[in-house]
């Protein structure tokens, strides 16, 4: 906890930088600004083990780092991008000191005044200076040790604690040493929650609930900053930077909920719905990070095939997009029931209406399997389909599940689905034709199926779906069209 002495000198940082910000013709520096701090933030996370997404931490001696150190290497030059664009009106400053860092052409003692120059860090512009420098060098030494293939755990460490060491000199941008929510982006524009925090009389209480939608609100922006969509599997892979980040900074926020909220409970400081409201969202947040990291993600590292690394980004960004939206809203309607999620966010999907799409589409899934059971037998397909037709219908409606679906799936059902599409995945069309290996195919599907029906009975057993009935005319419409089509 920082001391009042504390505060006030990060406080006194920050003014001053923005002061000199304020002096920068430059364009969107704050949106600048706040990717170079999140990739700060990010690469000193990084080389925690403790938030990669690795599935035997317990052989991690072992594990070669090579792409966690491509990856760093990539952030790197982006850093230094950053900061030439940030000091662009410098551009004379900028190049001396490019020279000086490239060429290494100075004398010593010109070079010895530099060094002391711009390590006493006078100005913030001199921190920036310093910074671009340090991940001048620190790129080109990730990348020269990358180039070896082999990257083992303790250059890794080594190299964790010089790059946390670098980024904790750095007076003025240090993103651990600055306030924990910065004005220039740190904000809440969306005047309902505004209004939420404005009503709320307990000073204490109107502090506390503004950190927790700040960091909140925060998370929806590191996502926004993960393009999913992407074709090019080293900048997916280089995404697991800011999953990294996220990682971290939901165990620090679950970490502020119990110790600020729920170790308070016994004082009866804050009223008994509060409480249950954090309760709730401490212990949610902590079962939607454990879905993510220890199954979505898990060993993402690894994979070389785009598609399927694609799929593993996308289906993260999904489940934690819909879970930190879900979460302001939870938080919001403790203080304003009536509030409506899309007047936050446009994409908002309520509870009810997730419960219903996953009724639905899991109800689909199970006709799907069906379908095919019905359509073949151990020798083959039957009624005038072929195997290939029928297989191909799973595995498509497999790519809609996980695109849209699967992010709403129970986090105890999860590692069932992932095993399933893992065994469809591995079947190959030469498979189709193996009478042995396709009685292995229906064996599984008819597994599966059994499974679904079971999923399919405690989702409609929710309470929200209680007086609902499921529409199953339309639905067999919507499958009718889905076999026809194909």
């Amino acid at each position: 906890m920082d001391t009042k002495k504390d505060y006030m000198m990060k406080k006194v940082l920050s003014i001053e930088r923005d002061k000199w910000l304020e002096t920068l013709n430059v364009e969107g520096k704050d949106r600048l600004l706040f990717e170079l701090e999140m990739l700060l933030r990010a690469t000193e996370r990084f080389f925690n083990i403790d938030n990669l997404p690795v599935s035997n931490k317990e052989q991690i001696i072992s594990k070669n780092f090579y792409n966690e150190l491509k990856i760093l290497a990539t952030t790197a030059k982006r850093i230094v991008s950053i900061i030439r664009l940030l000091l662009v009106d410098q551009s004379a400053n900028v190049f001396y000191f490019q020279a000086y860092v490239e060429n290494r052409l100075l004398a010593d003692y010109a070079r010895d005044r530099i060094i002391e120059l711009y390590m006493t860090q006078s100005s913030p512009r001199d921190s920036l200076y310093l910074l671009y420098i340090t991940f001048l060098n620190l790129g080109a030494i990730y990348e020269t040790v990358a180039n070896a293939k082999r990257v083992p755990y303790s250059m890794y460490s080594n190299l964790g604690q010089l790059t946390s060491r670098e980024i904790s000199m750095n007076k003025y941008f240090n993103p651990l040493k600055l306030e924990p929510f910065l004005e220039r982006y740190d904000k809440i524009y969306d005047s309902p929650i505004r209004v939420i925090v404005g009503n709320i009389n307990n000073e204490n209480l109107r502090l506390k609930t503004s950190i927790v939608f700040l960091s909140l609100f925060r998370l929806v922006l590191y996502l926004r900053h993960i393009n999913n969509e992407s074709e090019d599997t080293e900048e997916l892979r280089g995404s697991l930077l800011l999953f990294t980040l996220i990682h971290a900074e939901a165990k620090i926020l679950t970490k502020f909920l119990d110790d600020e909220f729920l170790k308070q409970k016994s004082t009866q400081r804050y009223e008994n719905g509060i409480i249950a409201t954090i309760d709730s969202l401490s212990f949610q947040l902590g079962i939607e990070i454990r879905k993510v990291f220890g199954q979505i993600l898990k060993d993402a590292i690894e994979i070389g095939n785009l598609l399927k690394l694609r799929a593993a980004i996308d289906s993260a960004k999904g489940i934690l997009a819909n879970f930190i939206q879900q979460s302001i809203i939870l938080v919001a309607h403790k203080f304003n029931p009536s509030l409506k999620g899309n007047e936050i966010f446009p994409d908002f999907v309520s509870r009810i209406e997730q419960s219903l799409r996953l009724r639905e589409d899991i109800w689909l899934f199970k006709n799907v399997l069906e379908f095919f059971e019905q359509n073949t037998n151990d020798s083959g397909a039957i009624n005038n389909f072929t195997v290939q037709v029928l297989f191909n219908l799973i595995k498509e409606y497999i790519y809609y599940f996980q695109d849209i679906s699967f992010s709403l799936v129970r986090y105890s059902d999860n590692e069932e689905f992932e095993k399933f599409f893992d065994r469809i995945s591995v079947y190959k069309e030469d498979d189709l034709l193996n009478r042995f290996k396709f009685i292995d195919l229906r064996k599984t599907i008819h597994n599966f199926k059994i499974f679904l029906e079971t999923t399919f009975g405690h989702i409609a057993n929710r309470a929200e779906l209680k007086d609902i009935p499921l529409d199953t005319r339309h639905l067999e419409t919507v499958l009718a069209q889905f076999i026809t089509v194909r």
